[in-house]
Formats: C-alpha cells, structure tokens, sequence
C-alpha cells in the first residue's frame, strides 16, 4: 500500500493541522486549474488528495497506522469467514452505490452541466451510429473522460476515506493478510473499481433521465 506520509512529506507523528497545512500546500501547487493539460500535475493533486483522504481522518488514519506499522485491528482479529467473499460482495456493492450516488447527484444538481453532457453524448453517437439515440454503451465508454477533469478536490478526499474506512473494515473481517501488501493492494484495487463503476452508471442514469424527458 502507498505511504501517504511518504506522499504528504510529513512525518508518523505530525499532528493534524501540520498535515492539514502540508495538504492544502500541495493541492494548492498542483490543483489542475493552474496545470491545464499537466497530467503530471492532474496525478499529483490526485495523490496528495487521496493521502489526505485518510491521514486527515483520525480513524481511517489509525487503522492506516496500524495496518502499515503493526499492531492489533481496532476491534481485534477475527477468524476468517467460511466465505469472506460475502462481506467483500457486500462492501462493494455499497461502494458501487455511493460512485453512483455521487456522479448522478452531481449532474441532476447542475442541470447546465447536465445539459452540456448530454449533447457531447449526442454529437459522439451522430459520429459513431449516424442518428441520435441514447445508446448506454457510448455513453460509458465516454463516462471516465467526462467526469474526470470537473471530480473535485471534496470528492477526491471523501472517496478516498470512504474506500479506506471499507477496507481497514475488510482487513479485521479477514478478507485479505494484511502481512502480504500485494493482496492488501489487490482487495483496495477492487474497491476502487466498484467505486468507478457506480460513477460510471451513475452518469449514464442521469444523461437517460434527462434525455428521454427532452427527445
């Protein structure tokens, strides 16, 4: 797992307004608007966004410290499950909701963002089909490239927490070893695709809400 201390250059002990004060710093220099087209600068505010996602939450930031420097789960170790994948399933799926929750929120809140989206849609499926029609697998196909450079610094850090918070939740169910990084980073990975993908239906949903309600 990444060394988000590593990636705000403070230290274990650093107090909260310390890393408070390092984050803002960082996001500040690397924040995309002053880095149009920067994909260097773009990962960088990403990163430091993450990092700040969990070590700017004293409880995601104690499990982060257990699970990186030792000692014992919050609530102690339990026995494996006779199917882990059960709770795994579960957490995912609620990841899946909150990713759609999100996006779909965001653009029904912002109907002139909405409204622009759905007529990039239009123009991309013109160019593809030869008529306008809502066909979903375009619009996700575009979904990633749509969102990504107005997901903000707020989304960025709550996704972070929320995707932490689940998996240090994950680790004392037994889901993977957090002894072995690379099933540790293999279950986080997982969780962040579950998240992504309710993103995804998230701005699908909302472009066929508004599109069948203005053919």
């Amino acid at each position: 797992m990444r060394d988000y201390y590593k990636v705000l250059g403070v230290e274990q002990d650093a107090a909260a307004e310390e890393i408070k004060r390092v984050y803002r710093k960082l996001a500040k220099e690397n924040h995309p608007d002053l880095h149009p087209g920067d994909k260097k600068a773009e990962a960088r505010f990403k990163e430091v966004s993450e990092a700040y996602g969990v070590l700017g939450d004293p409880q995601a930031k104690e499990e982060y410290d257990r699970l990186r420097f030792g000692g014992h789960p919050t609530y102690g170790v339990r026995e494996k499950p006779i199917n882990v994948e059960i709770f795994v399933s579960q957490a995912m799926e609620k990841l899946y909701e909150g990713g759609h929750e999100e996006i779909q929120g965001y653009l029904l809140r912002n109907i002139p963002k909405l409204r622009e989206e759905v007529e990039i849609i239009r123009t991309i499926t013109k160019s593809k089909i030869g008529y306008d029609a809502f066909k979903p697998k375009i619009v996700e196909e575009h979904a990633r490239k749509a969102f990504a450079g107005w997901i903000d610094e707020d989304m960025i850090v709550r996704r972070s927490k929320i995707i932490h918070v689940a998996l240090f939740n994950l680790l004392n169910q037994g889901a993977a070893d957090r002894k072995r990084e690379q099933e540790v980073d293999k279950l986080k990975k997982r969780l962040e695709n579950a998240w992504e993908d309710g993103q995804v239906a998230g701005y699908r949903d909302a472009l066929e809400m508004f599109y069948q309600r203005n053919k």
